[in-house]
This record gives structure tokens, C-alpha cells and sequence, in this order.
């Protein structure tokens, strides 16, 4: 999939980045004339558009939920903004949309760099904050923060993001288990299996469990994995992440590999928590359930 602004009118022909740079313009001309005061919003924004969960859920930990007046169609929480209106996909924002809410400010992440500099070219303000990791959401806490005026309430939340994380390698509940982290496989079955490897966010969070990635060391982080590599590999729990895991239905698709620690004693655990597949401020919860899921049988 590439990233860019979905098109409004698949018939017009437009799809190319120099057309949308040519339709930012336009709206710029059309914006000209309002009687928003730009320089007191780009201080101090009141209308905020979020491209992904991640940027969403920050600002709502910076206490500044009722900024926000649309969001990416991936945003759920918190339950506020699912009644707002919604902007297009992580991959494919709106354009059209964004222009027609006039937000003051839009929060995207580093793949929206395109994105960027369209809505830019049409007077709207963009702020891009990386968000793959826990060093990124500090940053994003300390960035956003300050562009919100909510640099109080950053370093708060950054203080919460530590306690909770010094809590868990206290507690050490993975202590000696290895653990695969799977975020993708075909439906009823083990084929086009994908799983989280060094420096992902799942990654990060089973290590602060003490436990140990069995796929720790490989040189992609989302590499794809055979049966076999996972039969070497021998996990003692599986975290099955994927859009296809069911609870009802998991474990006994796994029975392939029933010869895995994980799978004889049965733990494979299905999680589908929005603040476990992507980075989010809610850390503590997310530990929590990861603990919850190594605890033994």
C-alpha cells in the first residue's frame, strides 16, 4: 500500500502527489480570506486532527480530548472519539475532509510526510511525531505537550509511563519464559505467519516482563516464520496478536504444532487490545494484560 491522501473522486483522475500539492493551493486561496487567526491557533490549538491511534490517545492523556474534532478511523479510544468525524485511514487520510473540519492543527506520524506538506501548502499547521517505541512516546509526550501548552501534564504522564514500567521489571512476571509475539497469519491456519522481533513495541513490553523474545536477535523486526524456525524455536508462550486469532478457535489451530512447549500446555494467548498493537500511553494496562497472558496455566 503506499502512503498519500485518498482521492475524493476516483473519476476526476487526480491521484498523483503534484495534483494534491495543486489542490492544497487552491484550498490555501479559498482559506485566505477566513477569519481564523492563525497565529493565535498555530500557539495554542482548540481544533485538532489526529492521522493515527497513537497521536489520538496522546492527546487525550494530555487531557485535551475535547480539542479534538476528527480522527483517523483506527481511533476508538478514548470512547469520546468514536462520535467524531473520521479523517480516512493510517495510510490514506482524506484530504478533502481534513480541509472541510479546519482544524488548526493535525498530528500524523512520520509517514505522513507527503500528507505533510499538502495540508501545509493549504494553511493548516502539521505536526509529525514518530511512534514506534517507548523513546517515542516520551517524545511525543514532551512535543505534543508543548504544542498544546500541556507541558505539565506531559511530564506527568511521562511520569506515570516510567513508574509503570519500573513496576513490571520489578515484578518480573515473564522471568525465564521465551515468548513469540505473532502479528499475522492466515485465517483458521499457521500459513504467512509474521512475528514481532527486536525493537518493536510488543518487543519492548515482553522485555520489560523479563521474558525473553525467542526471535531476539533477527535482523528484521517483523520477519516472517516458518513452522519449522518455530519447532527450533521452541516458545513457551505464544502472544497471538493477529487480526485472524479467535479465542475460541486458536489453540486448536495451533494442534499443528502441538509439539511446541506453548501449544502442550496450552498457552496461547489471544489478545486483541487497541493498546497492544500499536504505541500507546497506556503502558500499564498493557503490561498488566502481558503479565496476565505468562502467568502460568
Amino acid at each position: 500500500m503506499e502512503k498519500g491522501f485518498s482521492v475524493p473522486s476516483p473519476a476526476s483522475g487526480i491521484g498523483s502527489f503534484s495534483a494534491w500539492v495543486s489542490i492544497a493551493i487552491l484550498c490555501a486561496l479559498a482559506l485566505a480570506g477566513c477569519d481564523v487567526d492563525r497565529s493565535k491557533a498555530a500557539k495554542n490549538p482548540h481544533k485538532i486532527v489526529t492521522l493515527t491511534p497513537s497521536a489520538t490517545e496522546v492527546v487525550a492523556a494530555l487531557g485535551a480530548t475535547d480539542r479534538l474534532i476528527g480522527v483517523d478511523e483506527f481511533s476508538t479510544f478514548p470512547p469520546a472519539v468514536n462520535s467524531l468525524p473520521k479523517v480516512g485511514s493510517f495510510l490514506q487520510p482524506s484530504f478533502e475532509t481534513i480541509v472541510r473540519l479546519r482544524p488548526d492543527l493535525v498530528i500524523g506520524d512520520d509517514i505522513h510526510d507527503d500528507a505533510a506538506t499538502a495540508l501545509r501548502g493549504a494553511g493548516i499547521d502539521v505536526l509529525l511525531s514518530d511512534m514506534h517505541s517507548l523513546p517515542d512516546l516520551r517524545k511525543a509526550f514532551t512535543t505534543i505537550g508543548a504544542r498544546l501548552g500541556r507541558d505539565v501534564e506531559a511530564k506527568a504522564a511521562i511520569t506515570a509511563l516510567d513508574d509503570a514500567i519500573a513496576a513490571s521489571r520489578t515484578r518480573r512476571r515473564g522471568r525465564g519464559l521465551r515468548v513469540l509475539i505473532v502479528i499475522d497469519r492466515e485465517a483458521g491456519g499457521l500459513g504467512n505467519m509474521v512475528a514481532a522481533a527486536n525493537g518493536t513495541w510488543l518487543d519492548e513490553l515482553v522485555a520489560i516482563t523479563g521474558a525473553d523474545n525467542v526471535l531476539t536477535g533477527t535482523a528484521v523486526r517483523y520477519p516472517k516464520v516458518s513452522p519449522e524456525e518455530l519447532m527450533r524455536a521452541k516458545p513457551d508462550v505464544i502472544l497471538d496478536v493477529s487480526y485472524a486469532a479467535d479465542r475460541a478457535t486458536a489453540l486448536a489451530e495451533w494442534q499443528r504444532l502441538g509439539e511446541l512447549p506453548a501449544v502442550k500446555s496450552g498457552r496461547v494467548k489471544v489478545m486483541k487490545d487497541a493498546y497492544l498493537l500499536g504505541p500507546s500511553p497506556r503502558v500499564a494496562e498493557a503490561l498488566a494484560a502481558i503479565e496476565a497472558a505468562l502467568a502460568p496455566p
